[in-house]
């Protein structure tokens, strides 16, 4: 790592968000240098892009890869919702704008995204871990810990892409601040190329202790989770005999999801949308879910962390360039469009209301 020399911007944090902002930073001729805390991607489930992802998609140029790479994403024609009522709703993505969803193996995604983001001229230094944070003459310097040592890296801008822990941001003094508490217990399978492969159906359904949803990704790799608010399910054991006991109430999934979830490792996860009190300051910004985080019942969150890595990286051009109110109204977008989900929330959660008795539920509808 070439230790003396000075970034234009440092992107911390390599998920879609951190490699599409610094890919988008580099092709306007800035020097850019991405750091990554793992050093490779490791497993995640399967995430859905619905229709309001298309216009995102067709501005990075990714809609012609999604359809053509069955490693990257299978399509997804419909969801099947038992939401407040007991049998399932079956809703086609044809009747949408657009038409069009799919199942996105995300590991294949962010390798491709940083692939991008190095082909536009970005260094990107993985395993590297922030230790520290520090500003002087209007440059930042960054502290990070690797396999090789310390290494303290300078640069004019800097942006958190580092998901909800906010690693830079929260150490400006930005507090993150939740809506309500959800958890999310992921199993996923191994790729099963024997099993029949037709276009997946997102199952989404809701049960006494929260909802879940299955569906099937690239490579028939299947995704069952569970979402709750409840922390003594935390514990694999716990977590694997709430979602089976969830899915004993429905009819909707193939035989074969209740083995792998009995068999399977099951991960939890911090789900709950929350969101940073002020995403940007001076020489900062923070993008994707290091800004703002969803209720995953939205299927929003993939979309909006690239359309936030593409306005958070116009809005640093635009300072670079002498904007002085550039970082307020990036600020601005990020909190409202937070607070659009918000209250889309309420009507899907206020639907399933009654088979939810727990005061968590009911303490959040009425928020």
């Amino acid at each position: 790592m070439d230790h003396d020399r000075l970034w234009d911007v440092l992107v911390v944090g390599a998920g879609p968000a951190g490699a599409v902002a610094a890919a988008a930073l580099a092709e306007r001729g800035l020097h850019v240098a991405l750091l990554e805390k793992d050093p490779w991607p490791e497993a995640k489930p399967g995430e859905v892009l619905t229709p309001n992802a298309i216009p995102i998609l067709s501005h990075l140029g990714l809609l012609d890869l999604i359809e053509a790479n069955g490693n990257l994403a299978c399509p997804l024609a419909c969801i099947d919702r038992a939401w407040s009522m007991a049998r399932p709703n079956r809703e086609h993505f044809l009747g949408h704008p657009g038409g069009r969803a799919w199942v996105i193996d995300r590991v294949t995604l962010e390798q491709l995204l940083v692939s991008r983001a190095m082909r536009a001229g970005v260094h990107v230094f993985l395993g590297h871990h922030v230790r520290g944070l520090s500003r002087r003459n209007r440059y930042w310097s960054v502290q990070s810990r690797s396999s090789d040592g310390l290494a303290s890296l300078r640069a004019a801008f800097v942006v958190d892409a580092s998901g909800p822990t906010s690693t830079l941001a929260r150490r400006l003094g930005a507090k993150r601040k939740s809506l309500f508490r959800l958890l999310a217990l992921h199993v996923q399978s191994a790729p099963d190329t024997e099993r029949q492969s037709e276009p997946a159906s997102l199952i989404v359904e809701a049960a006494a202790v929260g909802w879940w949803y299955a569906v099937c990704g690239p490579g028939q790799t299947l995704t069952c989770a569970l979402f709750t608010d409840d922390p003594a399910r935390a514990r694999s054991a716990a977590a694997r005999s709430a979602l089976l006991a969830a899915l004993d109430d429905t009819n909707s999934l193939p035989r074969w999801t209740k083995e792998l979830v009995r068999s399977g490792h099951v991960k939890s996860v911090d789900a709950s949308p929350s969101f940073l009190d002020h995403p940007a300051g001076e020489g900062w910004l923070a993008i994707g879910d290091a800004a703002a985080s969803f209720d995953p019942i939205a299927s929003q969150g993939l979309a909006n962390a690239l359309a936030s890595a593409v306005d958070g990286a116009e809005a640093i051009g635009r300072q670079l360039q002498g904007d002085r109110v550039a970082m307020a109204a990036f600020a601005v977008r990020t909190t409202e469009t937070w607070r659009h989900s918000v209250r889309q929330l309420f009507p899907i959660y206020q639907a399933a209301a009654h088979r939810w008795p727990t005061p968590f539920w009911q303490a959040h509808l009425s928020a």
